[in-house]
């Protein structure tokens, strides 16, 4: 009896202290929404250091969201701030922690959000930095604005000034829409699915493909793959499902790709001295029969 008494003792003592005791974490005077407007009212380079963007980007980016997606202001943070979280977490790469410090919105226990309902939460800002985040991100990914701003090139594009302007690509590449490649993002899945997600270099990652126009804008993204999966593979898919290359068009791409009729890709087992060869004026054509596959 003596034992539970001292128990049942210790353990009040140590709930008085932690949670009828505890101190503010957040005081600071700048608040988050204080440090988006000094963004938006300061230095134009402040916030294209801070945020990615330049001031008007950041606006239109922020009204298109408003009048085309589901986002909007909340109670109680509006959408500059959610869009300004958002950036602030792809520019920086910061702990959760620490974009939670910056922006002085509670952080707490944000693993956790992903296994438990909202109804059961009651914190306001228990979940709100995660689900600004969130909101944010299923925005910029909603079929209402990403079929806005990301097209794939079709046979009436132009060609790029890129190509046509420059006698050493011109009409060699006249048909080339981009180049295509794959780069390996880091990734945290749970223990039962890191053997998936661990690549050729025993780091845990996703396996994404993008492709880029001559003039560097992303003209497709297919995110989500394993690290494990093949560059190859996951060029398979997207040609199944919404990768569209229009006829008599190709991509470049590396040699982790297959040969085909809609991608140029060295040629394997050739070696290329592009550095030598430019520093002597010459040209080298290499001819090969290849019989194209269908990709």
């Amino acid at each position: 009896m003596r034992i539970a008494a001292l128990a049942a003792t210790a353990g009040a003592l140590f709930y008085a202290e932690n949670m009828l005791s505890r101190q503010p974490y957040h005081t600071s005077a700048l608040t988050g929404r204080m440090w988006v407007h000094e963004l938006l009212h300061g230095n134009p380079r402040r916030i294209k250091d801070q945020l990615g963007m330049e001031k008007h980007v950041f606006r239109q980016l922020v009204r298109k969201l408003l009048t085309l997606t589901n986002a909007s202001h909340t109670r109680f943070v509006d959408l500059e701030e959610q869009v300004a979280i958002f950036l602030y977490i792809i520019v920086t790469n910061l702990s959760n922690r620490k974009v939670a410090e910056r922006f002085q919105r509670s952080g707490n226990t944000i693993s956790k959000y992903h296994s438990l309902s909202l109804n059961v939460l009651t914190a306001t800002d228990f979940y709100l930095f995660i689900r600004c985040f969130n909101l944010i991100l299923n925005s910029v990914t909603s079929q209402a604005f990403y079929n806005i701003y990301i097209k794939q090139p079709t046979l009436t594009t132009p060609l790029d000034p890129y190509i046509a302007n420059n006698p050493k690509f011109h009409p060699f590449f006249q048909d080339a829409l981009g180049a295509i490649d794959g780069t390996h993002i880091c990734a945290h899945p749970p223990a039962s699915a890191r053997a998936r997600y661990r690549n050729r270099k025993s780091g845990l990652s996703q396996n994404v493909l993008a492709a880029t126009t001559f003039n560097m804008r992303f003209c497709y993204i297919l995110s989500g793959w394993e690290g494990s999966a093949s560059d190859g593979g996951v060029f398979h898919d997207a040609r199944l499902h919404d990768l569209e290359i229009p006829d008599g068009k190709y991509y470049l791409a590396d040699a982790g790709y297959p040969i085909c009729d809609v991608l140029l890709v060295p040629f394997r087992g050739v070696r290329y001295h592009l550095r030598e060869w430019e520093s002597c004026g010459l040209r080298y054509v290499i001819y090969q029969d290849i019989l194209p596959s269908l990709c």
